[in-house]
């Protein structure tokens, strides 16, 4: 599982909260390189050399990094402990309550239900569910990562953040992991506004060439995110069928937000 972390140490006061940007950096670069050399991680992250090895050194005590060979470092076999208690926990609490949502979504419509839960700057995928019929259909592998800017799952997760953390991330968003092309400003605010407007929100290609996906949030009682839902498929079939997939997935998302919310 690769997992990108991205840290806003620029804006950040001196002390221990830029400690932990920093500590965030190199674990995110650790997690996308598999195995880096201290120097390697310094430049990778902007961190004078002296000050990476100190935090190295505190983080292997903990067992979030370990040595590899003579002078790589990897991350440490704690974190495969942290994620899997996440990864059950999110398996019982959100991932169950959804799959038959999801699954009649993927029949009904033919095309891929996706489930994505916000995570600092990007979205996870935490399940998909495929439909079988058609030969041409979109396949989202589990944990994959994209920033929250970019797609329609992420953005639906964006535009219900507490202000502050979404203004961090439109003032600044990440990279496309892929190298695409970026969303401009107006239009990301614009998309964002029409998101709180109308429950729900349609994008193409963002993500993935000839691709378009409709998602809607999964909110809590304090309209806080929990997940996206989303369907998503080859463009010719999705925006030909909006007018049935859209209402669906607002109404799967709601559905899900009851169950989670069941005792």
């Amino acid at each position: 599982m690769s997992v990108t972390l991205l840290s806003h140490a620029e804006n950040r006061p001196a002390g221990g909260a830029q400690v932990l940007d920093r500590i965030v950096a190199l674990l995110g670069a650790l997690g996308d390189a598999v195995e880096l050399p201290p120097s390697a991680l310094a430049e990778r992250c902007d961190l004078p050399p002296s000050t990476t090895y100190r935090l190295l050194a505190d983080l292997e005590q903990h067992g979030l990094v370990t040595r590899a060979g003579r002078r790589g470092t990897t991350l440490g076999l704690w974190i495969l402990e942290l994620a899997r208690s996440v990864e059950d926990r999110l398996e019982s609490e959100l991932v169950e309550p959804a799959r038959a949502v999801m699954e009649t979504l993927a029949g009904a419509h033919g095309e891929t239900a996706i489930l994505t839960a916000p995570g600092g700057t990007h979205a996870m995928c935490l399940a998909s569910v495929e439909s079988d019929q058609h030969a041409m259909r979109l396949s989202y592998d589990r944990w994959r990562t994209a920033p929250m800017h970019l797609g329609a799952s992420g953005k639906v997760l964006l535009a219900h953040l507490d202000d502050a953390h979404a203004e961090r991330i439109l003032s600044a968003p990440p990279t496309h992991p892929s190298g695409g092309p970026e969303i401009d400003a107006a239009t990301l605010r614009a998309q964002i506004d029409a998101t709180r407007r109308d429950g729900y929100l349609v994008t193409d290609g963002e993500l993935d060439e000839g691709a378009t996906a409709v998602a809607a949030p999964v909110l809590d009682a304090r309209r806080r995110p929990v997940a996206a839902l989303s369907v998503a498929g080859p463009t010719a079939r999705v925006r030909g069928a909006l007018d049935a997939i859209v209402p669906a997935v607002v109404a799967g998302a709601a559905a899900i937000a009851g169950r989670i919310a069941a005792p």
